[in-house]
């Protein structure tokens, strides 16, 4: 059976995956209860935009995108105190915090979403 190809090559997509990761923190200028020391069960959510490969079919392996994800990010803040890295752990500068890890090796990444709460995220894009 000959593999058909081409058909989605030139379509701009965005692909999204979801990540977790257990931390603990505190927000030492914050006025209330933040400030005192503190964990959340973190989503994360990492998108890349390109263009599917006409060979794969893909834009990336999604195991690939893991491997980036898990050495980058998830390892170096699951059930770690992440005052340790990001001093003013902000859900804002945590997001930041990862943009700089991940884009140096996922060039396509888009946009990444960091949820302290199921009702409180914080999306950004890059600089």
């Amino acid at each position: 059976m000959q593999v058909p190809r081409g058909a989605f090559s030139c379509e701009l997509m965005i692909l999204r995956k979801e990540y977790g990761f257990e931390a603990a923190h505190f927000i030492y200028n914050h006025p209330g209860k933040c400030r005192n020391l503190h964990g959340h069960s973190y989503k994360l959510f990492v998108c890349l935009e390109g263009k599917v490969n006409p060979e794969t079919g893909m834009i990336i392996d999604f195991d690939d995108l893991s491997k980036v994800v898990i050495e980058q990010v998830i390892k170096r803040l699951d059930h770690h105190f992440l005052n340790d890295l990001i001093p003013l752990s902000t859900a804002e500068n945590i997001s930041v915090w990862i943009w700089e890890q991940l884009k140096p090796e996922l060039p396509e990444l888009c946009q990444i979403e960091v949820f302290e709460t199921t009702d409180n995220c914080v999306i950004y894009r890059g600089a």
